[in-house]
């Protein structure tokens, strides 16, 4: 969930659609609200929008290798922390203070602190909110690129994304090697490897090494979300999972189709500010947001409750982008490019 630029170009096409991933995360999230609602069964397609997530792991696996290139494993380390921590910080310390005014419930210091450092799974904290199990992910890989740029492996993607690839496989089919999943998230490691390919097709589109691992990286990840899928919707059928499936092969075709479907994009500061408002608002809509939807719905209709709490959650977005994540960022920008 990075602004970036390649080549002097930015990649335009990809803010507005970040922008669109997030809200059909926080839609996916406000689904039972919203079917309480005039809509009632007629919202019944948002229970596709966690898809949303798989969405951001690909753009991720992209953006990191443009992110790397030429930069030492410091540089890589301190823009990435940067660009994660500052803005999830201040998410969460708006979503506790939902939580403290809602719901009276003060966490214990030790939950908040590894939460915020965004390494509570390893001491088996729950997560302050849902949704930061996706920064987890986002960091273990974080990591691995560090440790690839430091041994100066990265530039040998086909030897380490084969290797991983193999290894996501046979984790797959066996759960081994059972060590994985502290590195990576075998889950989404599909995802993460479709990004990482696709950043080298983008830049080569006669890559015929990287055109294998994409094809390869597509079909587990499309297996994976057939399977995914009863983690995050209710009575699931057949059909359900054939279209998750889809909708994750789509996101591989995308960016496989990325430097044609770019042409002629322009720049628009509008499109820059929506992409970079994306990360916030993933990060405020779902606890925060439904402690504030929740109270809203306590005085009003479930529909109007969710327009403010859809204004409310935009507007901080659009200040915590604006007021901490650029200011940062511009100024480590400067001193770490």
């Amino acid at each position: 969930m990075d602004n970036y630029q390649m080549a002097k170009d930015r990649i335009g096409i990809l803010d507005p659609l970040r922008f669109l991933a997030a809200i059909l995360v926080m839609l996916y999230h406000y689904q039972p609200y919203l079917e309480q609602g005039v809509a009632g069964e007629h919202v019944d397609f948002l229970k596709y929008g966690y898809l949303g997530v798989n969405f951001f792991f690909m753009l991720s696996g992209f953006v990191i290798m443009a992110s790397a290139e030429n930069r030492s494993a410091i540089k890589f380390a301190l823009l990435r922390a940067l660009r994660l921590y500052p803005a999830f910080i201040g998410c969460l310390l708006l979503t506790l203070a939902a939580i403290y005014t809602f719901d009276g419930e003060q966490l214990p210091a030790l939950d908040i602190v590894l939460n915020a450092l965004i390494i509570n799974d390893y001491f088996g904290i729950n997560n302050i909110d849902g949704v930061y199990w996706t920064l987890q992910a986002e960091l273990k890989f974080y990591g691995c690129v560090f440790l690839l740029i430091l041994t100066t492996l990265i530039t040998s993607y086909r030897i380490w994304v084969t290797a991983w690839l193999v290894m996501a496989v046979a984790f797959h089919f066996s759960n081994q090697p059972f060590f994985l999943g502290w590195f990576i998230s075998p889950g989404y490691s599909f995802h993460f490897m479709g990004g990482v390919t696709a950043y080298h097709l983008f830049k080569n589109p006669k890559d015929r090494y990287a055109l294998i691992l994409f094809v390869v990286a597509l079909v587990f990840s499309s297996i994976k979300s057939w399977e995914q899928i009863d983690g995050f919707c209710r009575q699931v059928t057949n059909v359900d999972r054939l279209l998750a499936a889809t909708i994750s092969a789509v996101f591989f075709v995308f960016y496989f189709f990325l430097r044609q479907l770019n042409s002629g994009i322009k720049y628009s500061k509008t499109m820059v500010l929506l992409g970079g408002m994306s990360y916030p608002l993933y990060l405020l809509h779902n606890r925060a947001g439904k402690e504030i939807l929740q109270a809203i719905n306590t005085i009003t209709s479930i529909d109007v409750a969710f327009v403010l709490t859809l204004g409310v959650v935009l507007t901080a977005a659009f200040l915590i982008h604006v007021l901490i994540e650029k200011p940062i960022f511009r100024a480590a920008r400067k001193h770490l490019n």
